[in-house]
């Protein structure tokens, strides 16, 4: 190895050989500080944005990213993204920390123990894993089941975004009928309320809209739930992790780095990317991203019903706290709009 290369470039040690299961390779003495952090909620509800924020202001906490990409676990995972770590990948850089060593030995078999091989590596006491999808969740609590030396205490984020902005994004990315997306947003969260509460998990709800409107007193939660100190100033030094949405890189890196990684991408990469952050440029900011008004008056009333008359839905919404009046009020323009 060149003892003159900048440590950010340097790739971290690894063991020579192949396993499925990272307990094989390390000491059974388990780090006892280690609390693994898992994000639950559908896509476009900020998982990424918050869990970079957290990464560069809580200290000791790590938003690793979508580890289910990572380790491509069948029928959960995109095949061609998330399979290095995105801001090194965006400012030319080869991580020390997310490296091809390390997702070649990786399992999804073994999700704490890789949670404690990214803890040592980055010098975190707490991982927030943004898989997102609650089968990851339920998955690694089977996993933790089955091992009776594992104690690794496990705690949940909730990330959500209201029922109606959330069925405008799922429409505009794939095409479907409102009605399809408010269907995967109620059956999501009634999955994530019952898997938390069934195990007794620590968990907290952080809602989007409440993120954008005030970060900093949520961040100040976020700091609470974790029992870790909340720094100042934000340190985007910090910031490894795989996957998630291109757009939320820009207030961290610049939309001139992204705009020039994005460039450099060939074929189906490139133009995924380019669709991934097409409705995203006219928000983005170097600072901070702007409040999420794009859901605004877009809506004819007719349109709203079709998205609130999904059976339970409005039930959902309630206990994650959203005040379906407001979202309506904002949601549908003009009043009066035809059905």
């Amino acid at each position: 190895m060149d003892v003159e290369m900048d440590a950010e470039t340097q790739e971290a040690p690894v063991s020579p050989g192949r396993s499925a299961n990272l307990r094989f390779r390390f000491p059974k003495t388990q780090d006892r500080s280690l609390t693994s952090v898992f994000v639950v909620g559908t896509l476009f509800s900020g998982s990424t944005l918050i869990g970079r924020d957290i990464t560069t202001r809580i200290r000791k906490a790590h938003y690793v990213g979508e580890l289910n990409n990572f380790t491509q676990v069948p029928e959960l995972s995109h095949p061609s993204s998330g399979r290095s770590c995105g801001p090194c990948s965006l400012l030319g850089k080869r991580c020390r920390h997310f490296t091809d060593a390390l997702r070649e030995r990786v399992s999804y078999n073994d999700i704490f123990g890789m949670h404690e091989q990214l803890a040592r590596s980055l010098g975190a006491s707490v991982i927030i894993d943004g898989s997102k999808f609650v089968a990851w969740l339920r998955r690694a609590l089977e996993q933790q089941r089955a091992d009776p030396a594992n104690r690794t205490p496990v705690k949940v984020i909730v990330t959500v975004r209201n029922p109606i902005a959330f069925a405008i994004s799922h429409r505009n990315r794939t095409g479907e009928q409102l009605w399809q997306g408010a269907g995967i947003w109620r059956d999501t969260y009634v999955d994530a309320l019952r898997t938390v509460n069934t195990h007794g998990l620590p968990h907290m709800v952080l809602r989007y809209e409440e993120y954008m409107a005030a970060p900093e007193r949520s961040l100040e939660r976020l700091s609470a739930f974790l029992h870790l100190p909340l720094d100042a100033k934000p340190d985007a030094t910090r910031l490894h992790d795989t996957g998630g949405n291109w757009s939320s890189f820009v207030p961290y890196v610049g939309k001139k780095e992204l705009d020039e990684y994005i460039a450099r991408l060939k074929g189906p990469g490139r133009a995924e990317a380019e669709k991934f952050v097409e409705h995203a440029r006219a928000y983005w900011n170097d600072d901070k991203p702007k409040e999420d008004t794009r859901w605004h008056r877009s809506l004819t009333a007719g349109e709203a019903y079709a998205v609130l008359s999904t059976p339970g839905l409005p039930d959902v919404a309630s206990i994650l706290g959203y005040n379906l009046a407001q979202v309506v009020h904002l949601a549908v323009r003009g009043r009066g709009s035809a059905a």
